[in-house]
């Protein structure tokens, strides 16, 4: 796999009658010591502003949505092309928001592709998603790796907005994540979730925690999963839950909690550690996270 030169190229928002259509087509190069952005083309409001360089050989990209949120019908579309030997985070500048009044023939949708090439190693780790009570959200994450690439992602959402005392009690949240290794499935996951469903407040399910969340890598260093379980029982208490199963390619983190903040602080600290154990390096944070 490619990454094609390819000039900055916006358009208009699409605008139909269903809402709001928006793309994004990322592509990334390795470029001597480098890893530099060698596509960008963006239609509607969806789009980067520029690279950032923290490390050596590291690219950091800030996915930028200048509404803030997505309404009835609203479609987003992220294609990330990571090259061979490529290394990048892309992340986003602050929570997302899907509003109420979404239904089933206009959900709002945010599907995202990333394609990474052999030695390359992509991190897609976007911060929460809030959705309003009555929304009606799309959401998808599909990864096709190659031999050898490696991928480090999350998600996070926060069902309703427990600040201001509103619970999810109408609408959808319908969300799929699919990983692949050279046209073989590594993970299938589905989750389907009904604005008052017994799954938010029994003990089986959420528990009453409005905040959930996963993350997924193919980093394996030895004893590595050891290590975030001893971060994770030094870090749980109140509120938040979190449990890593490993497969044979992939570590898995689950997590719950009574709020987005919580739950992200501990995201931030397992993928830290997993930098560390995997580089021998201190991992350059996104400073955005700091704001």
């Amino acid at each position: 796999m490619n990454a094609v030169l390819a000039p900055s190229v916006a358009g208009p928002p699409l605008a139909t009658d269903q809402g709001w259509r928006a793309r994004l087509e990322l592509g990334f190069a390795q470029r001597g010591e480098r890893t530099v952005m060698v596509r960008n083309r963006s239609f509607g409001p969806l789009r980067v502003q520029r690279p950032f360089h923290p490390a050596p050989g590291e690219c950091q990209v800030y996915v930028l949505h200048p509404p803030g949120g997505l309404v009835a019908g609203d479609r987003l579309d992220l294609h990330i092309d990571a090259g061979a030997d490529a290394r990048l985070l892309l992340t986003t500048p602050g929570a997302g928001r899907v509003y109420r009044g979404g239904e089933a023939q206009r959900p709002q949708t945010f599907a995202v592709h990333i394609r990474v090439a052999a030695g390359a190693h992509c991190e897609w780790l976007p911060q929460e998603n809030i959705l309003f009570d009555g929304a009606w959200a799309e959401n998808s994450v599909r990864v096709d790796l190659e031999p050898g690439a490696h991928y480090t992602g999350w998600e996070i959402t926060c069902l309703g907005r427990p600040a201001a005392g509103e619970t999810f009690t109408r609408g959808r949240l319908d969300q799929r994540l699919w990983l692949w290794r050279d046209a073989q499935p590594l993970l299938g996951e589905r989750t389907r979730i009904d604005g008052g469903a017994a799954l938010l407040t029994a003990p089986w399910g959420l528990a009453g925690r409005p905040v959930f969340g996963s993350l997924v890598t193919t980093l394996r260093h030895p004893g590595a999963i050891e290590h975030l379980r001893a971060l994770l029982a030094s870090t749980m208490s109140g509120d938040l839950l979190a449990a890593v199963t490993e497969l044979p390619e992939l570590l898995i983190v689950r997590a719950r909690a009574g709020c987005a903040t919580r739950l992200r602080g501990l995201f931030v600290t397992l993928w830290q550690e997993l930098r560390r154990l995997q580089y021998a390096t201190e991992p350059a944070t996104p400073r955005i996270w700091a704001t």
